[in-house]
């Protein structure tokens, strides 16, 4: 006799009611309750990482707005805004000043260190050069100051090429330190890139000498 073709008492009805409510909520936990929960517990997580990303991006959005300032500041101070190139700029900044030194009648460029703070960048050169007059020096260190490229000069110093003439009238012999800067922002490391002296470390990199037309080369 079949089991089916009896009919079933309380109890057994009562336990078939529990199994078949059991089946039913095991099925909704697996295939509703804890599919939405993990969906939801994703979403929370991703809402939190999106949460934390726009309070990076205001804030670097705040930086940039004081940065802005302060360079709108500065020029409205009447100073020169110029710019710190991506790092590695040798090449560019030998273009400039060859084409800078090219009215000297002879003119001498050593690089002497390059030196690394944080992501900023320090290339330090010793020039020297002959002109006509003072006149004609000065204009070459504006030229060099208030170029584009970040450039500062210091210990300038200036004497007649003849020892009988004074420096206002004839040619002049005139020298300074400059150094250009740049930036770890958009540059591309390579072997001559100096350790980061922010970590107490220093590493000059030679010396390197150019004569008259050979700065662009």
């Amino acid at each position: 006799m079949s089991i089916f073709s009896r009919e079933f008492s309380t109890r057994e009805k009562v336990l078939l009611l529990v199994l078949v409510l059991i089946i039913i909520a095991a099925l909704y936990y697996l295939f509703i309750f804890q599919p939405v929960t993990n969906r939801t517990k994703s979403a929370e997580s991703s809402a939190a990482d999106l949460e934390t990303q726009l309070v990076a991006l205001d804030t670097k959005v705040a930086q940039i707005q004081r940065m802005q300032k302060s360079v709108e500041e500065y020029a409205d101070n009447g100073h020169i805004i110029s710019i710190m190139p991506s790092y590695n700029a040798g090449k560019q900044e030998l273009v400039f000043l060859n084409s800078t030194l090219a009215a000297s009648e002879d003119y001498y460029v050593g690089f002497t260190n390059i030196t690394r703070k944080g992501n900023q960048i320090r290339r330090e050169f010793s020039l020297k050069f002959t002109v006509e007059n003072y006149e004609e020096a000065e204009n070459i260190l504006n030229i060099l100051e208030h170029s584009d490229l970040r450039c500062l000069i210091s210990d300038f110093s200036v004497k007649p090429v003849e020892k009988d003439f004074s420096v206002e009238d004839g040619e002049v012999e005139a020298s300074c330190v400059a150094t250009f800067y740049e930036t770890m922002f958009g540059g591309v490391a390579d072997a001559e890139l100096p350790e980061d002296s922010s970590e107490n470390k220093e590493e000059v990199i030679g010396t390197y000498e150019y004569e008259p037309g050979s700065l662009a080369k």
